[in-house]
């Protein structure tokens, strides 16, 4: 086998013989990329130009999308979906589903129920939208529901004085039927009084048909009283979403509530379709300095009943244990409480300061402006101060209502609606414990406007 043998060029070269040369231009062919990976290389430059494309067209649709939606609108305006071109889109949670079958008519249901609420008036509001579920439970027709006139506020302002009754029955005439009171022929056809009964709270609706239902059909009404949380929170779907109508859709305040509390607060105001009949009342505005600054509402629950109910001690000495311990007593079934038990397990409403304190950690600085929704502060000017020495601009009813506020003044649960109102349209809503009037609002704010 013959071997070739390379010479030396005086240029300093080696020179090969053919063959040599050819297996030198092979070994150079070898490291040549082969096409398959230049291909992919290429193809995989195409993709990531394509997604970036695709990026930037998605955005362009986006953009295009939110200006039609955004067209003949103020800038900040809310955006009504039911009412736009892409409505279909969306459902409402609460609508009533299409084999939820429509009410009996008056003469052909079991008979009259009667409720009898219980408490302050976000209690109360439970109470009504568990008596219209009840109802529908028992087909029985559903009379206006009494508002409680002997509780510790000593309100006695009646249903229409705080809702919109015609609302309430017209709203919900497909799922129950409601009466403002019991006929006068068929009261004189009764041969006894309305049956009156106190069922075990959070009863099932088991419970109303075999226990309630038989004394109804007998006696053609009955009476409900201290109705609050006497049903229980379990019901099927179609249940669920009656509940949601009636606390979110139905319970519609009357129009001289919605006006003061809308003109309350400028952002309202500006949406408010009632307060174009009432500018004799829009002086309420100037008495409310912020513009642009976040409005910030705190629904302080510091009122004497509400610490006494939750056993909880704040560092009053033996003053406060006494004025509180007496409060207690009007409630014989509460249970003996430990209060180092109770705020361990997180159960002490938070004091003024308190709520003070947790809005600055959270980034709150000194010149947001505060509404306080509350009743009697326990402990007056002095236990508001230090929340006071944190936010200057600190706002209540009373200060900005003015001479507009003294025909509700007498009347607990209708300044309750006030503020109701008022923190529902809020930037930003707090509160201090985990009250009927917190969860209220929470179920507003997330879910209730469907």
């Amino acid at each position: 086998m013959g071997v070739a043998v390379g010479r030396f060029d005086p240029r300093g070269f080696f020179l090969f013989s053919p063959k040599k040369r050819l297996r030198a231009s092979w070994s150079y062919k070898k490291r040549v990329i082969p096409r398959s990976v230049l291909c992919g290389s290429m193809l995989f430059a195409l993709g990531l130009i394509s997604l970036f494309i695709g990026q930037i067209a998605a955005d362009l649709e986006l953009s295009r999308l939110r200006g039609r939606w955004q067209s003949k609108r103020g800038r900040n305006e809310p955006i009504d979906i039911w009412k736009s071109k892409y409505s279909d889109l969306y459902y409402g949670c609460s609508d009533r589903g299409p084999h939820f079958r429509s009410a009996l008519r008056e003469s052909k249901s079991n008979g009259y129920l009667l409720i009898a609420t219980s408490g302050g008036l976000n209690q109360q509001r439970t109470g009504i939208t568990d008596a219209v579920v009840v109802a529908r439970i028992l087909n029985a027709t559903l009379v206006v529901p009494e508002l409680d006139h002997h509780s510790f506020w000593k309100d006695d302002s009646d249903f229409a004085n705080i809702f919109d009754v015609d609302w309430f029955i017209s709203s919900l005439s497909k799922d129950v039927t409601i009466v403002k009171r019991i006929p006068d022929k068929v009261m004189r056809s009764m041969e006894k009084p309305p049956y009156t009964m106190r069922p075990p709270r959070k009863s099932t609706p088991e419970y109303y048909l075999y226990q309630v239902l038989p004394i109804l059909l007998r006696r053609r009404a009955v009476q409900l009283t201290k109705f609050d949380y006497r049903l229980a929170n379990r019901l099927d779907d179609e249940l669920q979403k009656l509940r949601c109508r009636v606390n979110y859709h139905a319970l519609r305040f009357t129009r001289p509530i919605q006006v003061l509390g809308q003109i309350m607060f400028p952002q309202i105001s500006g949406k408010s379709p009632l307060l174009k009949a009432t500018t004799d009342k829009l002086n309420v505005l100037k008495r409310w300095p912020c513009k642009a600054n976040i409005v910030d509402f705190v629904v302080l629950r510091f009122e004497p009943d509400m610490l006494a109910f939750s056993g909880c001690y704040y560092g009053g000495g033996e003053k406060e244990r006494y004025e509180l311990g007496e409060i207690r007593k009007r409630w014989a079934t509460l249970p003996d409480l430990r209060p180092e038990d109770e705020r361990s397990r997180g159960k002490c409403p938070l004091t003024p300061h308190e709520v003070g304190l947790m809005l600055r950690a959270l980034g709150f600085e000194n010149d947001t402006y505060m509404y306080i929704a509350s009743g009697d502060i326990y402990g007056g000017e002095q236990t508001l101060q230090l929340l006071k020495d944190l936010f200057p601009n600190f706002y209540t009813k009373e200060m900005l209502a003015g001479d507009d506020l003294k025909p509700f003044l007498p009347f607990s649960s209708r300044l309750a609606a006030i503020d109701y109102i008022v923190c529902d349209e809020s930037d930003v809503f707090v509160t201090n414990n985990n009250g009927n009037m917190a969860k209220m609002l929470a179920g507003r704010r997330c879910t209730g406007y469907f």
